[in-house]
This record gives C-alpha cells, structure tokens and sequence, in this order.
C-alpha cells in the first residue's frame, strides 16, 4: 500500500470532475420540457440546479483567484438575460420557476465555469489554501474551507439533480 501523501489540489479536482461526471450523466437526452420540470411549485428544476451549481463554482473560483467570473467575462449574464452578480443563492420560488434558457446556453455556460474552476483550483498554493477569502459577502473563511463548502454543495445538487433525473425518466439511467 503506497503512503504517498494526495495533495488537496487533486482531491478538489476529483471531486469536481465526479460530480460533473454525475450532472452530465444525469441530464444527457433530457428534453426541455424536462430540463425545467418541477415536482412542485415551489421546487428546483435540473436546469436551475445545474445553473445555480455552476454560477457557485464560477463565483467562489474566481474570489479564490482574484480572476474574473466566465459569467461575467464570458459574456454568460449578458446572453442569459440575468444579473452579473446573481448566483441563484436567495432565489425565490417564482424566480426559480422563471429561469427558462436555452439548452445549448445552459450546457455551455456549465461547461465553461467547470473548466474555469478546475484551471483556478489546480495550481493553488498551500499558502493560498489558508487565506482568507469573503464568500459569500460576510462570510470570511480560509479558502480551503470553502472549497470544502463548495464541495458539499456541489454533492448535494448533483444528488438532486440525479433524483430528479430518476422521477423524470425512472431507472435506468446510469
């Protein structure tokens, strides 16, 4: 059994790419109908998920690095016809039943902050892991502890939308 130390750089990256791996998975030959179904009223659909978890990872990359969100300097707000500063954290239930974009837009903007997040997270430093970074505004906390957060967060909406996937098409899918 090897005792070779994984840095946290690679253990972020994994996690990433698994539940990335998960949300692609989950959402491959869903119709639009589907894409923003509902089970209730006052419910997430997959395609608000996946934007929310994307703008999140996007936002909280980017306040690490001190770089640009893509959202923004991508041009994704603009085309979205939504709020640079908008994550999705907050939104209410008549926002989140509103947010209809197209297919293509959704899956690229997805795509993008995925790979902006990886290429910001892999060279971190040991040092830039402890620094402090305000994310969300007023909450101060070392940068490794919030991409700890990022993580969880990510888990649980990949595990939402893979639960909505399975309502919506039953087993099967994997």
């Amino acid at each position: 059994m090897a005792s070779e130390h994984v840095d946290l750089n690679r253990f972020i990256v994994s996690q990433l790419e698994a539940q990335y791996r998960t949300i692609k998975q989950a959402t491959d030959d869903l119709t639009d109908e589907q894409l923003y179904y509902q089970p209730t009223a006052d419910t997430n659909c997959v395609g608000w998920l996946m934007w929310h978890l994307s703008r999140w990872r996007d936002s909280l990359s980017a306040a690490i690095t001190g770089e640009s969100q893509v959202w923004v300097s991508g041009g994704w707000a603009t085309r979205f016809g939504l709020s640079e500063m908008g994550t999705g954290l907050g939104d209410t239930p008549e926002q989140v039943t509103a947010f209809r974009v197209e297919r293509e837009l959704l899956l690229g903007y997805a795509e993008a902050a995925h790979r902006a997040t990886l290429e910001r997270v892999t060279p971190l430093t040991a040092a830039r892991f402890e620094q402090p970074v305000e994310h969300p505004p007023g909450a101060s906390r070392p940068a490794w502890q919030a991409l700890a957060g990022m993580c969880g967060d990510s888990y649980q909406h990949a595990g939402q939308i893979a639960y909505l996937r399975g309502m919506i098409t039953g087993y099967g899918w994997r």
